[in-house]
């Protein structure tokens, strides 16, 4: 039977309207009342559309005590998230054919949609240009991280200019983890390794002068880039110089917006991420830098590991947690206090990834864009509880965190999900 389902009473950026929805996409948003084989009433529930994360490690493979595909996109699912991006630097990273085929079988596990990042090694040029030409549809970008993650960095800055021309031959866009290793490396011999180190650690020059390189990398050569996790003042600095003449794009994160170093005496580990948590100057600035149109998207980052893994000491516990279930939420907080509208909350969530990475009918809510809602008690009042979070990761620096709105229901190509009962 078809999926034909009429949403009555829907609260949206566009006032209040009824949304129908026949099979994946929506076939009419108004305050008519088309004829329906369901009908449903939202009583004033806020329906967006559902969260396009740009940056997330799904892990599974060789990894999959720490996440899967499934667990992932039901946390994804109880976070109002409807499409990810998944990193390259799983086990085995996404580098050649064959790993992105081995990927591409364990993502059938997912609930919601996806595409897939291709990572550089520093000499797999050839590869990344198959798995363009064979799977371009399914394929969100290159990744390159200019420090080491496990399994990719680019260090090579000759090979790094070959791959930004044939980023440019094929329209794709290059997404960069800006922060140096031969920069950390410098640092790590100036401090003591422990965690409230960690933002000295990695040192804001570190990303700070890898931003400032790519950018001046790219401008040469014309190529989409687009600068992952950006944690410091300076980097929306230099990003706002090349924005208006280049086709550079900025995400960030809310833990970068709205955690600081600070945290890191309550949480410890549970708080080491790369990029580090930086300062309340650096908060401020990222605020200002949504103001001014110079952010583009926010990415949940979500970095599962297991929590004994987070337990272990400073330099042995993995950089990362989990992030898609507290994301959106977490700006629908901020939009409730008034420090966010609606109308950027929609663009920084869905609509700029949308257009950046051009992905077709979806992040807006028009007609005959594909049905992918994230549907929002603006009344509910709750506290973040990772023991209760669908990743296999029950953890989080934002746990205990007072939240004012809540995802009731996301919709995943006209599919209905009860956040309640997904398990």
């Amino acid at each position: 039977m078809e999926n034909n389902v009429l949403l009555k009473n829907c609260k949206t950026d566009q006032g209040v309207k009824n949304i129908h929805i026949i099979d994946d996409k929506i076939n009419y948003v108004g305050v008519e009342t088309p004829k329906s084989l369901q009908v449903l009433d939202m009583n004033g529930f806020l329906i967006i559309p559902g969260m396009i994360d740009p940056h997330v490690h799904l892990r599974d493979m060789e990894q999959i005590e720490k996440e899967d595909w499934l667990t992932g996109s039901k946390a994804a699912i109880n976070g109002g998230v409807t499409f990810v991006f998944d990193m390259p630097n799983t086990i085995p990273a996404t580098i050649c054919c064959r790993a992105l085929e081995r990927k591409q079988r364990a993502a059938h596990k997912s609930l919601i949609n996806k595409k897939f990042y291709l990572g550089s090694n520093g000499e797999n040029l050839y590869y990344i240009e198959k798995m363009l030409d064979e799977n371009f549809s399914e394929i969100a970008g290159i990744k390159i991280f200019l420090a080491a993650s496990s399994s990719n960095e680019v260090m090579n800055y000759k090979y790094l200019d070959e791959l930004l021309k044939l980023a440019k031959k094929y329209d794709v866009i290059v997404s960069v983890h800006s922060e140096l290793k031969d920069c950390i490396d410098k640092y790590s011999k100036l401090y003591d390794h422990n965690i409230l180190n960690h933002n000295m650690l990695r040192n804001k020059e570190c990303s700070i002068q890898g931003t400032k390189n790519i950018i001046e990398s790219s401008a040469k050569i014309g190529n989409k880039l687009y600068i992952c996790h950006v944690s410091t003042k300076e980097e929306i600095e230099i990003i706002k110089q090349y924005k208006q003449d280049y086709p550079v794009y900025c995400e960030i994160t809310p833990h970068h917006l709205l955690l600081n170093e600070e945290i890191l005496k309550i949480v410890g580990n549970i708080g080491k991420v790369n990029p580090p948590l930086r300062t309340k100057t650096d908060n401020e600035a990222l605020w200002q830098a949504i103001d001014d149109n110079i952010v583009d998207t926010i990415g949940s980052d979500h970095a599962p590991h297991k929590l004994s893994e987070k337990n272990l000491e400073y330099d042995k516990a993995p950089s990362g947690f989990p992030g898609l279930e507290t994301s959106l939420h977490l700006l629908i907080n901020e939009m409730q206090k008034g420090n966010i509208s609606l109308e950027k909350l929609i663009q920084l969530t869905s609509t700029n990834a949308a257009k950046i990475f051009k992905i077709q009918n979806r992040g807006e809510l028009k007609t005959g864009y594909f049905a992918d809602l994230a549907v929002i008690d603006l009344d509910k009042s709750w506290k973040i509880d990772s023991s209760k979070f669908q990743t296999k990761a029950k953890y989080s620096p934002f746990d205990g965190f007072e939240m004012k709105g809540k995802v009731v229901k996301t919709f995943v190509g006209g599919k209905m999900f009860e956040i309640n009962t997904i398990h």
